[in-house]
């Protein structure tokens, strides 16, 4: 009888011990899968991101667009283009494919220049051409560069590049040059080199 007692008290000891233990583990365990389901949503959260193709930003096209403007000394001026973007960091700069800029458009004889490229900036009123640039002052004289710098408020245009010219007078050609007094006067800088027409008292 005395046997049978000790025996069902060792049984019962361990399922004490064993009861005492699942209640330690038990929670444990149950933090455990709570931390792993936590972490696998992350996990999904971050690789769908990193999977989710980036979306393109609409840009805002103009075909044909029009810029009007004058110079500090009320002289007008008007730029065109095929077609212009405006840059999606700065809405105030346009990129402009094959623009003309007219200078004097209410002049008998306007200044324009032509190019494959621009960049106008709307806030500073200034226009970068690049890419095949022609000048036509509008009196018999053409200039070609690879680019030119244009301030429409002063209208003083500039080119740190060779320029090839030619008109009434001459040819002329220089590694720079600048543009001043509606194209009345132009300085020719750095390699500069000239052939002049003799022009006689006919104006021939």
């Amino acid at each position: 009888m005395r046997g049978g007692f000790k025996r069902d008290l060792r049984r019962w000891r361990r399922r004490s011990r064993t009861v005492r233990a699942a209640r330690l583990l038990l929670p444990v365990a149950m933090i455990g899968l709570l931390g792993a389901a936590s972490g696998q949503v992350v996990w999904r959260t971050v690789t769908a991101a990193e999977r989710a193709p980036e979306r393109p930003q609409a840009q805002i096209r103009m075909l044909n667009p029009r810029f009007f403007g004058q110079s500090s000394e009320g002289r007008a001026f008007l730029i065109t283009a095929r077609s212009a973007v405006r840059d999606d960091a700065d809405l105030k700069r346009v990129l402009l494919d094959d623009p003309t800029l007219t200078l004097g458009t209410d002049e008998p004889k306007p200044t324009r220049v032509t190019s494959k490229n621009g960049v106008y900036r709307e806030d500073t009123l200034k226009l970068v051409l690049r890419g095949d640039v022609r000048m036509d002052d509008g009196g018999g004289y053409r200039f070609a560069s690879d680019e030119a710098f244009v301030d429409t408020k002063t209208g003083v245009i500039t080119g740190e590049t060779l320029l090839q010219g030619e008109g009434p007078t001459g040819q002329v050609k220089s590694n720079a040059y600048s543009v001043y007094d509606k194209g009345d006067r132009i300085v020719f800088r750095g390699g500069v080199k000239t052939r002049l027409d003799r022009v006689d008292g006919d104006g021939n």
